[in-house]
């Protein structure tokens, strides 16, 4: 069966949430942050830093793209500077769809994707320095695979990790008979009616959010953003959690049953 369902909708998400939520996946760590740049022609539209936000001082003219990213990388001292040509996305989406089988499962998905990006690596797509493109993708990829199985055929997933009063990232998943039909993050429930002042109690505001603006959630992860790193880096993550339960710094509200046995 495949993992995701035909219509599967990703929207309203919360670009701070997923900038924070990827850099804590060891994939994705970026210490000094990484440029992301979108042109036209010969001239950078848009600019943003993963740490920092959008920078439009680094919007403008520029000779090509190898140059600019070599500068830019070595100027910003960013980890990686990545700069798509704005027709690519949609191109992308084009040739995707047009290989699209109701078979495939996400993994296939995101490998044709993939394979379109590395088609088009330093034509329309460049990366600087070459190598940060390509580290542990088809790992992460098996990551991905082992939580999908594991998770149970009809769920509605809430995440969300704090810093303080602030939710720091967020991940809003609905699978039907065991494909993924929505992902999206805590943007999609916005206006809040509601304040958070102390998360381990509040969280149960935004599971009610869900519910009344979505469907009623199955499972809901909550932690703090420094338990949540620890917990990604921890060699035993199941032990990991079933001792923060216990001092407050993981909350795991609803548990399906098929979950609470392991924790």
């Amino acid at each position: 069966m495949r993992r995701i369902a035909e219509n599967y909708r990703v929207f309203d998400v919360a670009a701070t949430h997923w900038t924070n939520l990827l850099n804590t996946i060891p994939h994705f760590f970026s210490e000094r942050g990484v440029l992301y740049l979108r042109y036209q022609s010969s001239e950078i539209t848009q600019a943003f830093h993963s740490l920092q936000g959008i920078r439009p001082d680094l919007t403008g003219p520029f000779s090509t793209p190898i140059t600019v990213v070599q500068q830019l990388q070595q100027r910003e001292d960013v980890d990686a500077v990545i700069m798509v040509e704005e027709g690519l996305v949609v191109y992308l989406l084009a040739k995707i769809q047009a290989a699209f089988k109701p078979e495939m499962d996400i993994l296939q998905y995101i490998e044709l994707a993939q394979e379109g990006l590395k088609e088009e690596l330093g034509r329309r797509f460049h990366v600087w320095p070459e190598e940060f493109w390509g580290k542990s993708t088809f790992s992460l990829f098996e990551r991905v695979q082992t939580l999908l199985d594991a998770l149970p055929p009809n769920i509605v997933f809430v995440l969300g990790i704090f810093e303080e009063n602030q939710i720091w990232a967020s991940l809003i998943l609905l699978r039907v008979d065991g494909q993924i039909r929505l992902i999206t993050s805590t943007k999609i429930l916005e206006p809040f009616e509601f304040e958070i002042k102390e998360w381990q109690t509040d969280y149960r505001s935004l599971l009610k959010a869900v519910k009344e603006k979505l469907a009623e959630p199955t499972m809901g992860f909550f932690t703090d953003d420094e338990t949540f790193r620890f917990l990604l880096r921890s060699d035993t993550p199941l032990a990991f959690i079933a001792q923060a339960r216990k001092t407050g710094q993981i909350i795991i509200d609803p548990v399906p049953s098929r979950i609470r046995s392991r924790i």
